[in-house]
């Protein structure tokens, strides 16, 4: 008895086996597999649209950025410039302050 059970047993597992695959084959027909496709397809454009935007806002960011370099720069110089002109002025300052007092 127990024989036989372990014999129905191996037939029932060996056909379900194979049907299994045979059944989750037919899951993936053909429309599946087109449908499935598009959708990737359109995940990768969407995707790489993305990427093409990222790549222009960097582009922009960097040009902001160095813009803001550039203004910097002039800044600094015109603020040098600045305090050269600032010290000029404080030596001319000195120069007739003494002038005056030599020649009252």
């Amino acid at each position: 008895m127990y024989e036989k059970t372990n014999s129905r047993f191996r037939t029932l597992l060996t056909i379900s086996m194979m049907i299994i695959p045979m059944g989750l084959a037919g899951c993936a027909s053909e429309p599946d597999l087109s449908q499935m496709n598009a959708k990737v397809d359109a995940a990768q454009t969407m995707a790489k649209a993305a990427q093409d935007t990222a790549n222009e806002a960097l582009t922009k960011a960097n040009t902001v950025q160095d813009t803001q370099y550039e203004a910097i720069k002039r800044a600094d110089t015109a603020q040098q410039t600045a305090n050269s002109a600032q010290q000029t002025a404080n030596q001319a300052m000195r120069a007739a302050n003494a002038n005056n007092s030599e020649n009252p």
